[in-house]
């Protein structure tokens, strides 16, 4: 009988570690991770989007010249080796952006009549924070022909709306990076923040306790709104738990 007890208070020992061993399994399920075919896919995507670094098409000096601005910003993040990769990765496999094309000189043009003709009023973060279609750009643009005749030429309408419906976004997003390098990553390690994922509520108390801890430390605001809601979206492009980033 006793040995029949014994029997019994094992067996239902065993059925319950078994049973927790089985939990434990469900509970610890492991994140899917994105496979990664190049090193520019995990390196480039952090303080922007690929979209936007792929925006413009450049020269084999071109992108090894911008390949080593980013490096300079960030020496921990890409060493003089991955940079040479990187390099040799987007010269050999993405024929698309690599060369000298007629609408880079189109752009560099349209760049240099927004900055003359807008920026003389307006500070580019308020322009870059403006989340208009294509139309509300035009009226806006009109708009402005109105109150400043002598600024805005007739032909300047059409070049200066499709500049900014095309490239605001990645106006927005030069300028988000720009914010993580002088207002992040010269505190933190690269490391620290471009290999998180979190969601952008998260993301956002993230930057709120950095926030508040400057305004004790330092006595005064860090990042100021517009750059919050700045940083915020893009860490939650290239950093989100549901975004397509690396």
């Amino acid at each position: 009988m006793r040995y029949v007890l014994l029997s019994g208070v094992m067996l239902l020992i065993y059925l319950l570690l078994s049973q927790s061993q089985a939990e434990e399994q469900e509970t610890e399920k492991v994140l899917p991770v994105t496979k990664r075919q190049f090193l520019y896919e995990s390196k480039c995507s952090k303080c922007h989007t690929l979209g936007r670094v792929f925006a413009d098409p450049k020269t084999p000096d071109e992108w090894r010249a911008c390949v080593d601005r980013m490096r300079e910003k960030s020496p921990l993040w890409i060493t003089p080796e991955e940079g040479e990769q990187i390099v040799g990765e987007i010269v050999n496999t993405r024929e698309d952006v690599v060369g000298s094309f007629p609408h880079k000189k189109r752009y560099d043009d349209a760049k240099l009549l927004f900055i003359d003709r807008c920026t003389e009023c307006h500070s580019p973060d308020r322009i870059v924070l403006a989340r208009k279609t294509r139309n509300d750009w035009k009226k806006t643009v009109l708009r402005m022909q109105k109150k400043s005749p002598s600024s805005f030429l007739d032909e300047d309408i059409p070049i200066l709306t499709d500049y900014l419906a095309e490239r605001g976004g990645l106006i927005r997003d030069d300028h988000a990076a720009e914010i993580m390098v002088t207002k992040c990553l010269v505190c933190h390690d690269a490391a620290r923040i471009l290999l998180e994922r979190k969601s952008r509520t998260d993301w956002e108390k993230t930057v709120s306790d950095m926030q508040d801890y400057a305004r004790k430390t330092f006595l005064k605001d860090w990042f100021l709104s517009n750059e919050f809601t700045i940083i915020v979206d893009l860490l939650e492009k290239t950093q989100g738990i549901e975004s397509g980033g690396y």
